[in-house]
């Protein structure tokens, strides 16, 4: 007797010891697919905004920026809110908050950042859109204006979190060792013990328990965690990103619970049922009969009424309760009932095992099935916890992309992409000679170009006008030379000088075609329109190739960086196959950039002709117009098809009036289709607003007109 004490001792603290181990490491299991992974926090944060108490918050705080920005706009403070919350209700905002907060999680698992904010960018740009519909209160904001949301000590308990992140996720290996340490002790507690059916259907109890108390506190944790803060305002935040970070907690508890509810009916099968008749009429004896010590009933008492004063309080929440536990015991009847009418179909396998027979009414074949019956219960339970990483849902619900829902669902070699040839230059900015196209690209963008072909040079700043750094323009020179003859360039250089005569300010990269000095725009500016345009529209996808007229790359990914546009350049796999536009704007990488020359050290910087193949480009009259291959041979797996004639130094919108026809351009993409075997992918065009350009796109995208949504107006 002696000996079987101590070993029955030992083994229930193993089994409390193993219990233990395994609730901590489902709780550690949780916290790192839905907290420590930056992806999914980013996500749980997006989806945070969804709950009215953090829209609340985070639209006041939109407020505070605008009127920072501009103080006179404080007496309309009431309607900024009221335009926040649209605001933060946008897929734009939580696509925006999406990836602030991809950067909060990243500064915070790094451990190189003190001071960890959470600094929403581009909210100008999405209030301004959002409120298009009031186009005098629109002009009245900031269009440059990002939201301090918060600094991570500023939350409750914000520091200590942010200690015990760092600490849990250098030490993601804890959740494999408690899962497997509190199995082995959980293992050694049933063969210590002198009753082990007994031991596992009390370790079965323990961990269903356990997943009861985790499902309480995670239900209606949000209520405690509201009144940690004396701010009544912080206090419904916190208790609304509880329900956003640990609210899906309750799936983990409720697979936990079906786990010991199958030990518990595993075992009780083995156990004859007038011992469990006489356990439930013990507890139940326990429950109605008063204890014969005062302190005790009085304890009892105060529980019990505790309770009823609850249910009355709060008659959902104690039905919620009330539900978990009677689902609970109906779970563990009807897997006991399962287990039991298993065995039964096993007669012969029984039969032929009698002589096996154990004591207490059991044997190895009704141990083996119900273990394999168990098994496949508890798999299926991780299964269904497990099946997919626990983040939140996808935050911004892409249903157009590039304007058409049809779209969205093609891979990125399967649409066409309304093109403009040295997209730079517009007829509506009159600093520029000789443009190609009608207006600029932040009109190009609202108007539905998706692709655009840009010139790259080195200027110098003088006053107004920019200079030409001329020892990167060898290939530019030979070019303007032999469209204007020896003499004609001489007298432009001449011009040139005298234009830009003055003190120099410091180099920079442009936008020009050819010479700075006829037009140029500084990159940073126009990328950062990009970006602005992508911010308030999440569902566009565009491509970006430059023609980099010896602009080294690291200048041009320095631009990117600056504009903020590298936030959304697409740094993944270039090449079949290729994702999906919905792929592309879920994650946030909208941009394809490509050179035709030097790319290298820029691992998003992808050489322009290994990516693209295309037609020839020199025509001089629309008989000449070939489909022929060109740079890029005929294996790339996009295809740009360049349409205009060629009227150097000066592009002709007559020449587009005829090109640009919907009949001439539909037949030639169809031809150059056909000839290929190849949809052209990127169409390119000068005056793209000159013709049909948009219409033949739709066409051969295969979308109507009226089907476009959730994207701006004239949006392919």
């Amino acid at each position: 007797m002696r000996q079987h004490g101590w070993r029955d001792r030992l083994a229930i603290a193993c089994e409390l010891a193993g219990t233990l181990a395994i609730v901590l490491g489902v709780l550690l299991g949780y916290a790192t697919r839905s907290v420590f992974n930056s992806d999914a926090f980013s996500k749980r944060v997006a989806e945070s905004l969804t709950e009215p108490a953090v829209s609340a918050f985070v639209a006041g705080k939109i407020a505070d920026g605008v009127i920072a920005a501009k103080p006179d706009l404080t007496g309309l403070r009431p309607i900024i809110i009221a335009g926040g919350r649209s605001v933060v209700s946008s897929p734009a905002f939580r696509a925006a908050a999406k990836r602030a907060a991809l950067e909060a999680h990243r500064a915070i698992m790094s451990g190189t950042t003190e001071k960890i904010m959470l600094s929403v960018q581009d909210v100008g740009e999405i209030l301004q859109a959002t409120l298009a519909m009031h186009p005098d209160m629109a002009s009245k904001l900031p269009r440059r204006l990002s939201a301090r949301l918060a600094a991570l000590d500023e939350l409750p308990a914000g520091e200590l979190a942010n200690r015990l992140v760092r600490l849990a996720h250098r030490a993601r290996l804890i959740f494999l060792l408690l899962m497997l340490g509190g199995l082995a002790l959980v293992g050694s507690g049933v063969a210590m013990a002198h009753d082990n059916r007994h031991t596992l259907f009390r370790i079965g109890v323990m961990l269903a328990a356990s997943a009861f108390v985790i499902w309480l506190t995670v239900r209606f944790g949000s209520y405690a965690v509201a009144m940690i803060p004396r701010d009544p305002d912080m206090g419904q935040l916190a208790a609304g990103l509880w329900r956003a970070f640990v609210g899906p907690l309750q799936k983990w508890a409720l697979g936990l619970g079906l786990v010991g509810i199958v030990f518990a009916s595993a075992s009780a099968t083995l156990v004859e049922r007038s011992k469990l008749r006489r356990r439930s009429r013990a507890v139940w004896r326990w429950l109605v009969t008063p204890s014969a010590q005062r302190g005790r009933q009085f304890g009892r008492g105060v529980a019990v009424l505790a309770l009823g004063v609850g249910a009355v309080l709060w008659p959902l929440s104690a039905l919620h309760v009330l539900a978990f536990l009677l689902g609970a015991a109906a779970a563990f009847v009807g897997l006991r009932e399962c287990f039991a009418a298993t065995i039964r179909a096993l007669p012969e396998l029984e039969s032929a095992a009698r002589g096996t027979r154990r004591a207490g009414g059991w044997s190895p074949v009704r141990i083996a099935v119900i273990a394999a019956f168990a098994a496949g219960v508890i798999g299926g339970a991780a299964f269904w916890v497990l099946r997919a990483p626990d983040s939140a849902p996808e935050p911004v619900a892409i249903t157009a992309c590039n304007g058409y829902a049809e779209l969205c669902d093609r891979r990125l070699d399967q649409v066409v992409f309304a093109t403009s040839h040295n997209s730079m230059g517009g007829g509506d900015d009159p600093g520029w000679m000789f443009p190609n196209q009608n207006r600029g690209i932040s009109r190009q963008l609202e108007d539905g170009v998706r692709a655009f072909l840009i010139d790259a040079h080195y200027g110098i700043p003088i006053g107004d006008k920019v200079k030409t750094v001329m020892e990167n323009e060898q290939a530019a020179m030979a070019k303007y030379e032999a469209a204007l003859g020896k003499e004609g360039m001489a007298a432009a250089l001449r011009i040139r000088d005298r234009l830009v005569a003055g003190p120099e300010q410091k180099p920079d990269v442009y936008m020009a075609h050819g010479f700075c000095e006829l037009g140029a725009t500084r990159l940073t500016d126009a990328l950062a329109d990009i970006r602005a345009f992508l911010a308030a529209h999440p569902g566009e996808i565009l491509i970006v190739a430059v023609q980099d007229e010896g602009v080294a790359a690291k200048d041009v990914a320095r631009c990117f960086e600056e504009s903020g546009l590298i936030d959304f350049v697409y740094k993944g796999r270039v090449g079949p196959p290729w994702p999906t536009l919905r792929e592309m704007a879920a994650s946030g990488e909208r941009v394809l950039v490509m050179a035709e020359n030097d790319t290298s050290g820029v691992a998003w910087y992808h050489p322009a002709f290994e990516v693209m193949q295309e037609t020839p480009y020199t025509f001089h009259d629309p008989k000449e117009f070939s489909e022929a291959p060109n740079r890029g041979g005929s294996t790339a797996s996009l295809l740009l098809m360049n349409h205009w004639i060629e009227s150097t130094p000066m592009p002709k919108p007559s020449n587009a009036e005829i090109v640009n026809a919907y009949d001439f351009l539909l037949a030639r993409a169809r031809r150059c289709q056909k000839t290929r075997r190849h949809l052209p992918n990127l169409i390119a065009v000068d005056f793209y607003a000159t013709g049909d350009l948009m219409r033949v796109v739709r066409t051969l995208n295969g979308v109507e007109p009226d089907t476009a949504t959730a994207a701006p107006k004239r949006s392919l």
